[in-house]
Formats: C-alpha cells, sequence, structure tokens
C-alpha cells in the first residue's frame, strides 16, 4: 500500500501547476539582502554575488549565514529544518572604500599571521587528477603552504568542486586558478534526467534545462511530460535531482 501511496505524491509533485515555484520558493535576491544585512551588522564593505533572478528551496526558519572560512570573502547560507540546505556565495568587497586603512590593516594582519603561523591554508585535492577530470566532493581537501606563494590559489576549498582540470593536478599540492576551466554539467536546453528520491521509491522523469548549471547548483529544469517548471540540483553530468 505503501509503495502505490508514493507512487501518487510523486506523480503529484511533477503535475502540480509550476506558478507553486513562485509561492514555495525563496528568490536570490531575498538570499542577497539577507547576506547584505549580516555584512552591514559585522560592519562589511561587501556585496553578495548571487543570482537574483534564481530561485531555491523555501526555508521554513530564519537563514543562517556565517563566514565559510573565518573571513567575509565568502558566506555560507543554511537553512535548517524538515528538508534542510545550504549554499555558498561569493562577496565582492568594495575597493574605493577607505583604501589606505584598509591596507593598512590587511598589512598588520598578514605580517601578524606570518609570523605567527608562517603559512596560508589553501585549497587542494585528495588525489591526482589528469585533464579533463571533474573535482568532486570527496576529492577536495584543505593544505598549508607559506605565504609568499599563495597567488593564483583558492583559498576556499569548496570553490574547487565542480571545476574541470586542463591538466594533471598532483595531489595534496596547491592547485592554480589557471589549471582549472569552468565546468557546466549541464547547459540550457540539455535534455537532463530528473530523479526525484522518495521514502519508498525513486522516479525518473525527462526534463530540459532552462539554464547552465555546475555541480551542487541549483537550476530550473523544465519537465517534458507535465510542462512544469522546477528547480532541482546538479548531481553528475545530465542529472539533477528535487
Amino acid at each position: 500500500m505503501a509503495r502505490y501511496v508514493a507512487l501518487i505524491i510523486a506523480f503529484l509533485c511533477f503535475t502540480t501547476p509550476s506558478k507553486l515555484i513562485a509561492e514555495t520558493g525563496l528568490s536570490g535576491e531575498s538570499i542577497k539582502a539577507t547576506i547584505q544585512n549580516t555584512l552591514n551588522l559585522n560592519n562589511i564593505s561587501a556585496s553578495p554575488v548571487i543570482n537574483g533572478k534564481k530561485l531555491f528551496p523555501k526555508c521554513e526558519n530564519n537563514l543562517i549565514i556565517n563566514p565559510f572560512q573565518k573571513d567575509w570573502k565568502t558566506v555560507s547560507v543554511k537553512c535548517d529544518g524538515k528538508t534542510p540546505w545550504k549554499i555558498i556565495v561569493r562577496n565582492k568587497f568594495f575597493a574605493s572604500l577607505e583604501a589606505g586603512e584598509k591596507a593598512s590593516a590587511t598589512a598588520l594582519n598578514n605580517n601578524k599571521k606570518r609570523q605567527k603561523f608562517g603559512e596560508v591554508k589553501v585549497g587542494a585535492i585528495k588525489r591526482s587528477i589528469r585533464r579533463g577530470d571533474v573535482i568532486m566532493p570527496t576529492d577536495v581537501i584543505e593544505i598549508g603552504i607559506p605565504f609568499n606563494k599563495a597567488t593564483d590559489i583558492f583559498p576556499n576549498y569548496a570553490d574547487l568542486i565542480g571545476r574541470r582540470a586542463k591538466t594533471t593536478i598532483k595531489a595534496l599540492t596547491p592547485i592554480f586558478s589557471r589549471q582549472l576551466e569552468t565546468n557546466f554539467m549541464i547547459e540550457e536546453d540539455m535534455q537532463v534526467t530528473i530523479i526525484h528520491h522518495g521514502k519508498h521509491i525513486s522516479v525518473k522523469m525527462d526534463g530540459v534545462a532552462l539554464e547552465n548549471g555546475q555541480y551542487g547548483d541549483w537550476i530550473n529544469v523544465k519537465n517534458t511530460t507535465s510542462g512544469r517548471i522546477i528547480l532541482a540540483k546538479v548531481v553528475a553530468e545530465k542529472k539533477v535531482t528535487i
């Protein structure tokens, strides 16, 4: 009996009118405003870089905004509740705001770090990868390198996820931006498989991507059968989940 109930629920999930997305989704503009408010409260002169038109799953509770790695270059946006989710958002700092005072403070802070630690944490990978390989969440790791070598690198290892290697990269070595390229596992107008995992059964449907997406991105996808536009997460080449 439970199997049939699950099938009915899954069917209804794919045939509900598309305008419900607008009623239950959370816009990127709303998330941006929440992040901006947190930055202002902490006297951080920066602006969140996020697509205001993109929709994210609705959050029953207040969003939790925290610096991702002890600074505000990136922040984690977390939703707790029955269907929790989390995204990482970059912040763009304003170069024109008290540049001299900010530069002095940064230099002083860096000097203190050099004296105390002599290194900085950067993104790396656990295993060696070849040209064309895509970096997955299980691959990334954080390592320490000297401050004077910390250029053209990824301070936040999460920024490595979903990117494709341009060349062979050894394990446990700093990864430079020139070694990677943006990898869209899904491109606009691409035929994709939509996967819905129920409690007792998984349902697969055909769909069409309405925008590009890297691993872990939430993108809009059109259900080919019902015509409904849904928000789905990129999990693999030509595959999304809801």
